[in-house]
């Protein structure tokens, strides 16, 4: 329990809350860590994931990287709010090929309506861990009612 954060619950629900959403089951998404406004998740290379064959598609760097942020973003509200994507850009740093992405979001603004994050995005490969893309995502709030 952290008391001490917006939700004491953070670090349960924001596993909860990913494994209630098909997409983030579909990819094999796995939360590694949470901390207050930092949260770490990785995922497999698989046949979702890839394009071409053997490399993480953009679009999978990216979807990951915003599944980072805004876990990150929630855990900085209270029990019961959610936070929605509206807009997330991805650069890719180079080659996506490796065994597994990881994403490092971190919360950097969370106003009443608005948030807006980052995510490093890795790739693993046996010991091996290489940047592969950098994510800026902005989401919508929705606190929960009082």
């Amino acid at each position: 329990m952290t008391a001490d954060w917006p939700n004491p619950d953070a670090r349960e629900d924001v596993p909860k809350s990913l494994a209630s959403m098909p997409f983030a089951e579909a990819l094999g998404v796995e939360v590694t860590s949470v901390e207050r406004g930092l949260v770490t998740l990785e995922a497999p290379l698989t046949p979702a994931f890839e394009a071409p064959p053997g490399m993480f598609a953009a679009s999978s760097v990216g979807a990951l990287g915003d599944m980072a942020v805004m876990t990150s973003i929630a855990t900085e509200l209270p029990k019961g709010s959610f936070v929605s994507t509206l807009d997330f850009t991805v650069k890719m740093l180079g080659l996506a090929k490796g065994a597994r992405l990881r994403a490092v979001g971190q919360a950097r603004q969370v106003g009443k309506t608005t948030a807006v994050g980052t995510a490093d995005v890795f790739l693993i490969d046996g010991d091996d861990v290489t940047p592969c893309g950098t994510v800026l995502a902005t989401g919508r709030v929705i606190r929960a009612s009082k």
